[in-house]
């Protein structure tokens, strides 16, 4: 369920409790609150790195050493070629934010852009600088006019970049219709779309720290001194040399990608579109951040199943798959897995695993699993946080029933109802724009069991306390003997 939650809304919450406080306490002081919120709306979306209204890439991921190089505003005939000079001598790859009207009217050189190996991102069509005062039909428009002409050049930009890298409450649900993200920067220089480059290389050279995204912009400056631009540009590339700090991709730096290449089919699913930009990095992600306490539950919960269920077991349906976390171990003890997920990048991430440890009992399939048709019947079906992202979860086991073979069984882990679930939920809300979908023992219960399945065992698991029952809930059903096969 899109929910579009964002720290503008815990603000405002905040601010009208305090304000219905102070109307019974200090009445005087009682209007207080609701100014600061509106102050505080106002002037954040001016923060480039704000994510007051929705979530804002403005950085490299923690840790990253190098930095990112982006220009706005372009092309220019003037200098967007001798700039992709300039980069190919320092084998370098940046990223370049192009507004829909310039790219229409200089389409050789965003050919030129993208077969030197760099990235293109939206910048809306016109670049009005009052772009996120208007209407979000108006916004709507201009996105998606400036996606349309770059689908032309075999691309579709996944990346969004605000003019002047101003935000607005309606910017997120925009993005999340096109399947797009936010992308604005943390150094920059203050040249006014190069109406001021006097010394641009000193002023980034003294600013540039590690992991920043770095604003330039290659358009051509009023006076028409684009040989100086240039030179500074080469000064600060030499300069960032002498610092030790290296130049990576903006898609690298971030860990999601800018771009699909090709007649790409991105569609609005908010749920492919944030794990196809986190794929590489969800690993790592997985078990090394706050949501790593969570995995290794269910990884210590499935290695204590893994003899039981899949152990000799003939065909495995995986869903929610992902980058196979458990697909592989799965697919070392039973004959063959179908690995079903949303996201394709997290599948061939799978599938790289695969060819590296010569595994080749596993296919992997694109696609929601709510929709897709599913082929034939299988012993073992199972799920790892996977199923609360699911729109009907009662119709999908009615769907799913069918293909389990009588006798067979279902496992799976999800999230359980709780109080400490409810601010993960919110947590979720703010950080894809999805409200996951919690479950209590006994709504799990009923669901399976109007779906025709035997329920074997519910329980729960994972912080579990006098004001909480758990956040994970660890569900066995089976296929009664007897029953109607897909197969058959």
């Amino acid at each position: 369920m899109i929910c579009l939650l964002s720290p503008a809304h815990l603000v405002a919450l905040s601010a009208f409790q305090l304000f219905a406080l102070l109307l019974i306490s200090l009445p005087a002081w009682a209007p207080l609150p609701l100014i600061l919120f509106v102050l505080i709306s106002v002037i954040s979306p001016f923060f480039p790195g704000s994510s007051y209204y929705l979530p804002v890439i403005s950085s490299g991921r923690k840790g990253n050493k190098a930095v990112a190089l982006t220009f706005d505003d372009g092309p220019d005939p003037k200098v967007t070629p001798r700039l992709l000079q300039l980069l190919a001598r320092h084998e370098l790859k940046a990223t370049f934010f192009v507004t829909g009207v310039n790219a229409e009217r200089y389409p050789d050189l965003i050919r030129a852009i993208l077969a030197h190996g760099h990235s293109l991102g939206n910048h809306s069509f016109s670049h009005s600088p009052f772009l996120m005062l208007k209407g979000s039909q108006t916004l709507q428009r201009e996105v998606e006019a400036a996606q349309t002409l770059f689908r032309q050049f075999g691309v579709v930009p996944l990346a969004f970049r605000p003019p002047v890298g101003i935000t607005a409450p309606h910017l997120w649900r925009v993005l999340q219709s096109l399947g797009m993200f936010c992308v604005n920067f943390s150094c920059r220089n203050g040249d006014m779309g190069n109406r001021r480059i006097r010394n641009l290389a000193a002023k980034l050279l003294g600013n540039v720290r590690p992991g920043d995204i770095v604003l330039l912009h290659d358009v051509a400056p009023p006076k028409g001194d684009a040989d100086y631009l240039i030179a500074e540009f080469e000064a600060f590339l030499q300069g960032l040399k002498a610092k030790n700090i290296e130049v990576q991709p903006l898609a690298q730096l971030i860990g999601k990608e800018i771009m699909e290449t090709g007649n790409a089919d991105i569609g609005p699913n908010a749920i492919k579109q944030f794990y196809d930009g986190f794929a590489a990095s969800y690993d790592d992600e997985q078990f090394s951040s706050n949501v790593s306490l969570s995995r290794r539950t269910e990884l210590k919960l499935f290695t204590a199943r893994l003899p039981e269920f899949f152990q000799g077991a003939d065909r495995v349906l995986e869903i929610g798959a992902g980058t196979g976390i458990f697909t592989t171990t799965i697919a070392r003890h039973c004959r063959e897995v179908d690995a079903v997920d949303i996201s394709g990048k997290m599948l061939a991430l799978l599938d790289e695993k695969c060819r590296a440890e010569g595994i080749t009992n596993i296919r992997t399939r694109v696609g929601d699993v709510e929709i897709i048709e599913l082929d034939g019947s299988y012993n073992v079906v199972c799920a790892f946080s996977a199923l609360a992202y699911l729109k009907d979860l009662p119709a999908f086991f009615r769907k799913l029933a069918p293909h389990v073979q009588p006798g067979g069984t279902l496992y799976f882990l999800t999230a359980r109802s709780s109080l400490f679930r409810f601010f993960t939920q919110i947590g979720n809300a703010m950080r894809q724009g999805l409200w996951l979908k919690s479950h209590s023992r006994r709504e799990i219960a009923a669901m399976l069991t109007a779906a025709g399945f035997e329920v074997v065992s519910v329980e729960s698991h994972l912080l579990k306390c006098v004001i909480s029952g758990g956040m994970l809930l660890e569900v066995v059903a089976r296929k009664p003997q007897g029953t109607k096969d897909a197969s058959k």
